[in-house]
């Protein structure tokens, strides 16, 4: 049988192993997880693992999570991650669509598949899929999955090596450097949290510590305290909570840095205020660019840029191109980090996103001044941003579809000042089937953060009338 890899993208395993040793998790996810990622591999190796399958993990924050992606890639499998918050059905779509070869939880995964070997691994079960089909990928690839951009069972595929690329160039962009103590508290499934934050911890050098939802203002000032933080990142949902709390940051927080959604201009003049001596990263990205494309870094900026989301990193190029005649104009990334290619069930306009080799349509509409600073103005992409999660609009209509006696399902979006929301529209044959029972079913199908704000439920006949008012 073949021993587990001794280098992964170039970093050797030793090195992996002496980064994962340092972590501090406050989680208590895995309480007597192995982190030995040579043994974790080699239990995926003696179950036949083939070089290029998926391994798909639905496992909580912690320093085990870690431990199961870099043993996966050691094994020559190519790791995937999603919320262990998913629902099964919702798993097990991700299971078919990719496909995965194994599905990883922290119990009973798949639990109404038939067929499947089951067995533990790092304080975890696993459901090891029969090999009916070819491996969904290759050796040294990854996964990240982009269920709010382009469909809830689809993800990109990178080279490892690309990932850690982007990572270091974010490291560059933040100023990073061995000595500094990072925290990872949003969810590790997030591409910003697994490359820079993790990875760049991992090539940079730096102590990591984990914890993980749900965020609570006083907790997560006090952890950075007492932790020794100097690096951090939020969303600003998070931000938004934070200075609404109003207690001081730490001053031992050098590097905070807050991205995932937009940061509204008299926020970041407010994190400045509250942190005159820190610095203030303002990052923009979207996973299948690696994700990190353009930072500003606020607190060396004049006032009239607290808007814009900074300059390109170094190595990515970037372009705007019309879209219809309203003269928007979407942004398009070139860069030798941008995904591979696309896996699984692609919904929506992100079908098409790939324009070329390395060329990504992302589906946002920005402006770029003189200088090469980029504004964000909005998107043209079927989904939208609701706190911190992104949600696929074409995903929630095709889940609704698979409802009992729906006929159309259309989503309608609301804009409001604190943030876009959004209603679903079904059409029924039988007007008996009562809104409850449909609005039910529907976020049985649909984690807690993807749920709409309210379900209609329209007749056959009234539903075509409205079509000729």
């Amino acid at each position: 049988m073949a021993s587990p890899l001794l280098e992964l993208a170039g970093v050797p395993l030793t090195a992996v192993q002496a980064f994962l040793d340092r972590i501090r998790d406050l989680t208590e996810a895995h309480p007597t997880a192995d982190r030995s990622v040579a043994t974790l591999a080699a239990g995926w190796m003696a179950r036949g693992l083939r070089p290029g399958d998926v391994v798909l993990l639905a496992l909580p924050n912690g320093a085990g999570l870690l431990a199961h992606v870099f043993a996966v890639l050691a094994a020559r499998g190519v790791p995937a991650l999603v919320s262990p918050a998913s629902p099964a059905g919702r798993q097990q779509s991700l299971v078919d669509a990719l496909p995965a070869r194994a599905l990883v939880a922290m119990r009973s995964p798949a639990p109404h598949t038939q067929g499947v070997e089951r067995f533990a691994l790092g304080g975890a079960e696993v459901a090891l899929f029969p090999e009916t089909e070819p491996p969904g990928a290759k050796l040294g690839e990854m996964v990240l999955l982009t269920s709010g951009t382009s469909g809830f069972a689809s993800g990109c595929v990178f080279d490892l090596g690309a990932l850690f690329l982007n990572a270091d160039r974010h490291a560059d962009a933040v100023g990073l450097r061995a000595g500094d103590t990072a925290l990872v508290n949003l969810p590790l499934y997030y591409s910003y949290s697994m490359v820079a934050q993790a990875f760049s911890a991992l090539r940079r050098g730096l102590e990591l510590v984990i914890s993980g939802p749900p965020f609570q203002p006083a907790a997560y000032l006090r952890m950075l305290g007492e932790q020794g933080i100097t690096v951090s990142a939020l969303t600003p949902l998070l931000v938004r909570g934070l200075l609404q709390h109003g207690e001081p940051f730490p001053d031992g927080l050098r590097c905070l840095g807050v991205g995932g959604d937009v940061l509204a201009p008299e926020h970041v003049k407010q994190l400045l205020h509250a942190r005159p001596r820190g610095e203030l990263y303002v990052t923009y990205g979207l996973s299948e660019a690696g994700p990190r494309v353009a930072t500003l870094a606020a607190h060396a900026e004049p006032e009239h840029r607290f808007a814009s989301v900074g300059l390109p990193l170094p190595g990515t190029q970037v372009s705007l191109v019309e879209r219809g005649p309203d003269g928007q104009r979407e942004l398009f990334v070139s860069s030798d980090t941008v995904m591979k290619r696309r896996i699984g069930l692609v919904e929506g306009e992100k079908l098409h996103a790939l324009k070329g080799p390395r060329l990504l349509a992302t589906g946002d509409v920005f402006d770029i001044d003189a200088d090469g600073y980029l504004y964000f103005q909005g998107r043209v992409s079927d989904f939208l941003v609701r706190g911190s999660e992104k949600i696929s609009m074409a995903s929630v209509r095709r889940l609704a579809m698979m409802l009992p006696g729906v006929l159309t399902a259309r989503t309608q979006v609301v804009r409001g000042a604190q943030g876009d929301d959004y209603d679903v529209v079904l059409t029924v044959a039988d007007e008996r089937r009562s809104v409850e029972h449909l609005s039910r079913e529907l976020f049985r199908l649909l984690r807690l953060a993807e749920r709409p704000r309210a379900v209609q439920v329209v007749a056959a006949d009234v539903a075509a009338a409205s079509l000729h008012k």
